[in-house]
């Protein structure tokens, strides 16, 4: 009979998002906390820690991603793996993509403000590069279009611009409040009344616009 080798899940996120103890496996456990705190960083059994590592959507939270992934590969047992999963920020469209888009504009102000603060946001396209320099060997890449509103004419690619579309126009004002208040010295007032034609853009099916994944 095959022996059964127990694994210990930890999962962390600063947003109020993990299932409650009640309805999770014994092994698996989810903090909400904030992965900046050092204490996440230095695991209380050293070296080798984890069989595997995953990070998703980190762009723009630290000022340099490059220690999180060496962080990754010091803590990882030999033979583990370490996944990124990361938004390129930087518009993409299938067409010719108009240069007055509110939402061209808002990201192109969202990167300057990320670069101010020095929390750069444009990771995604670094990442293999990074990965190998950490140490890493046997590395993949894989690259897919997001569109950003159900201008796909194919069933998946749809469905996935529905959601990219309501996932952005819930989290839009948390995505640019700081960066603009902080980093573009806009009042909180400017960024409201500027947001709604940014909203309104994000419903314009005619631009065929999406981000690479």
């Amino acid at each position: 009979m095959a022996t059964l080798t127990r694994h210990q899940v930890e999962g962390i996120d600063l947003s109020a998002i993990q299932p409650k103890k009640d309805r999770l496996p014994n092994n698996v456990d989810f903090w909400l906390d904030n992965i900046l705190k050092t204490s996440w960083w230095f695991p209380e059994k050293q070296p080798y820690t984890y069989d595997y590592v995953h990070t998703r959507f980190m762009h723009g939270i630290f000022t340099d991603f490059r220690e999180i992934i060496q962080k990754g590969f010091n803590n990882l047992k030999p033979g583990g793996w370490m996944e990124s999963q990361e938004i390129f920020s930087k518009l993409q469209c299938a067409e010719g993509m108009p240069e007055s888009y509110p939402l061209l504009e808002w990201s192109n102000l969202q990167d300057e403000a990320a670069h101010i603060l020095g929390r750069p946001l444009r990771i995604a396209d670094k990442l293999k590069r990074w990965y190998r320099e950490a140490g890493f060997v046997d590395v993949h890449e894989e690259v897919f279009a997001l569109p950003v509103n159900p201008w796909p004419k194919e069933n998946k690619s749809n469905m996935y611009g529905k959601f990219c579309m309501w996932n952005m126009l819930v989290g839009l004002h948390g995505w640019t409040i700081e960066y603009f208040v902080t980093g573009l010295g806009w009042t909180p007032a400017e960024v409201e009344v500027y947001l709604a034609h940014v909203r309104n853009s994000l419903a314009d099916e005619s631009v065929h616009a999406y981000y690479n994944l």
